[in-house]
């Protein structure tokens, strides 16, 4: 009888010698590079499965692949994660893919086949600085913030089978620790550029005898803010009901003791977990649903554009894409004779503003806009009732 000796590979051996050969590339890549790397350059690994043993097709792909890597980690690099994280979809779905076009060269330092049929490829990718830096500031990824907004957090949690809420200023001066919503909260809203204030240990002058209530007026929330020196405070409420928590939050703006942002999120108990760690889960998976949004509707309310007799403002309303809205920004600014400056000033959903320096005023502007030969889409303008120009592509 004949006797055959099987080799059966783990797939973690194939997993070691990707690492392995990429790890070899970049290394051989640094040592060849060395202090002469130039700015904007980046170094990217595609990877790509080989499909009806198509090498072309996969090598293609693999290359695909890297270059959207390198583009990826230059932007990453070049923003901190603040300004990411505060409009991430915005980043994964607009700007990667855009900034693209923005690739000046690249060059090939590695490709190989590999046991398991994958591609791989080592690539340094060099991205056209100015014109991507133009982009980012288009896109308000490099807007300049002011200080930090000081932000006081009260949240009452109400349980199934608890007849009370639980809240820290019904009774101040106990000194209990933050509640798991208001921790996750906390580290939220500093992650995105807030400055989360300590609660005070005193209830405001000339208060009732009587425990406050749960639910806050705005009056009553705007007192505990100037308590607490925040110039914001977030009210509201985290629900747990059977397999579900709900979180619903308003931010209220101290001096004007008015709702300047609302945003609420709902989140399934995982089933995986048990006791306090689902419930802590469920709410911080809530709670991450909830701060980005309500972040950006907080920042736009407290970056007002102020009225100048030399500020022409503009809705462009019913972007279908990011591209175009590129192109409507450097039409403003390179397209129209007597400019001055055009900022970005807001981006919610598929709407834009922009503040415009314009010394001649928003009627002459339309005109001369409207007049142009280059209008980079069809295009309808009109003045709102507040004198704002808004503008939607046809």
């Amino acid at each position: 009888m004949r006797h055959v000796n099987v080799l059966i590979i783990p797939a973690a051996v194939c997993f070691l010698s990707v690492v392995f050969t990429v790890t070899g590339w970049v290394h051989t890549a640094s040592a060849r590079s060395g202090s002469e790397a130039a700015e904007g350059t980046v170094l990217a690994v595609g990877t790509a499965s080989l499909k009806e043993g198509n090498p072309a097709a996969a090598r293609k792909r693999a290359l695909a692949d890297a270059l959207e890597k390198g583009v990826e980690e230059y932007l990453l690099r070049r923003l901190d994660g603040k300004a990411v994280a505060g409009q991430l979809s915005r980043f994964v779905q607009d700007l990667v893919p855009a900034a693209r076009n923005e690739i000046a060269n690249y060059n090939m330092l590695g490709e190989e086949e590999i046991e398991g049929g994958t591609y791989l490829v080592l690539v340094r990718v060099r991205v056209n600085e100015q014109t991507l830096e133009r982009a980012l500031e288009e896109a308000g990824f490099l807007r300049e913030e002011g200080p930090p907004v000081k932000v006081l957090f009260m949240i009452s949690r109400h349980a199934s089978g608890s007849k009370e809420p639980v809240y820290w200023w019904k009774e101040p001066g106990t000194g209990e620790g933050l509640l798991p919503v208001e921790l996750f909260l906390n580290r939220a809203f500093e992650d995105l550029g807030f400055n989360p204030v300590s609660r005070t240990t005193n209830a405001p002058e000339g208060d009732d005898a009587e425990a406050p209530d749960a639910e806050l007026t705005l009056a009553e929330a705007a007192e505990w803010g100037r308590l607490c020196s925040a110039d914001l405070v977030v009210t509201g409420s985290c629900v747990i009901s059977g397999d579900l928590v709900s979180i619903h939050l308003q931010a209220i703006d101290v001096a004007s003791a008015s709702v300047v942002a609302e945003q609420g999120a709902q989140a399934s108990l995982s089933p995986d977990l048990t006791g306090p760690e689902r419930t802590r889960d469920g709410i911080e998976r809530a709670v991450k649903s909830t701060a980005a949004p309500l972040a950006d509707r907080i920042r736009e309310a407290f970056h007002p554009v102020e009225a100048d007799p030399e500020q022409v403002l503009l809705t462009l309303q019913g972007i279908g894409s990011f591209t175009l809205l590129q192109q409507f920004t450097r039409f403003l600014r390179d397209g129209v004779p007597g400019v001055k400056s055009v900022i970005q000033t807001r981006f919610k959903g598929d709407t834009a503003s922009f503040s415009i320096g314009y010394p001649e005023g928003s009627d002459r502007f339309l005109d001369r806009m409207l007049n142009r030969p280059e209008l980079p889409f069809p295009l309808t303008a009109r003045k709102n009732e507040s004198g704002e120009i808004v503008v939607t592509p046809l």
